[in-house]
Order: structure tokens, then C-alpha cells, then sequence
């Protein structure tokens, strides 16, 4: 049986990521969001204050947001750009000036656009 030769077209994998507000030190936070292989997640990771040690061992709290497929093209939808680079720098643009409420304003949005996304929390 002779062998198929497949001309179809195939995605390449795309990654981007933007940091939407980060304060290093010992105490410090980062909400960092990702558009990776057509899927977005928005990570929230806190680190060495004394609440932190109180809930994990190693004094860091993370909670991601993460949008499977289709509720990214969602989002592609409602910022008006066609590709996961776009799709960064417009979530960067309009959420980076509100600094440590960034994650919070963009799952409200999300909300209110009746965009879907999947929680998870990290001790």
C-alpha cells in the first residue's frame, strides 16, 4: 500500500505571554497572562507574605484562569484581533493600568461578556 501524502495545512504552535504587573522581592505578586497553542490562561501567583505562609508551605498562593478553544476565540471575538499575538498585547493594553486588579477586571469582563473560563487554586 503506497504512502498518503497529507498537503493540508497545520497551524504551527504559537506562544506569547505578557506580564501584567509584577512586585519583586521577598513579598511580591505576578499576574502573567499566556495565549499557548489557541488556549489562554491568566496565572495570579503571590509569594512570601506571612498570609501566604498560613496557607501553603513554601509561602506561595497561584490561581490560574484558564479559557479552553473556543472561549479564546471568544475572546478573540470580543477584542477584535485574529491571532494569539493580537489577542495579548489587546488584553495587556486595556487591563495593565489596573495594576494588582488586572486578573480580577478581566474575569469580571469576562463575566459580563458571558465568556467562559476554568478556575484553579495552588497552596
Amino acid at each position: 500500500m503506497p504512502h498518503k501524502k497529507y498537503y493540508g495545512y497545520k497551524p504551527k504552535y504559537e506562544y506569547y505571554s505578557v506580564t501584567l504587573y509584577q512586585v519583586d522581592g521577598e513579598a511580591g505578586e505576578s499576574i502573567v497572562f499566556d495565549f499557548d497553542d489557541g488556549k489562554c490562561v491568566l496565572t495570579h501567583l503571590y509569594w512570601g507574605s506571612k498570609l501566604d505562609y498560613e496557607y501553603s508551605r513554601d509561602g506561595e498562593v497561584e490561581h490560574s484562569c484558564i479559557w479552553d478553544k473556543e472561549n479564546t476565540k471568544k475572546l478573540m471575538f470580543r477584542t477584535n484581533t485574529r491571532n494569539g499575538s493580537d489577542l495579548v498585547r489587546a488584553i495587556y493594553d486595556r487591563f495593565h493600568l489596573k495594576k494588582r486588579d488586572a486578573a480580577k477586571c478581566i474575569m469580571e469582563w469576562c463575566d459580563t461578556k458571558e465568556i467562559k473560563y476554568d478556575c484553579q487554586v495552588w497552596y
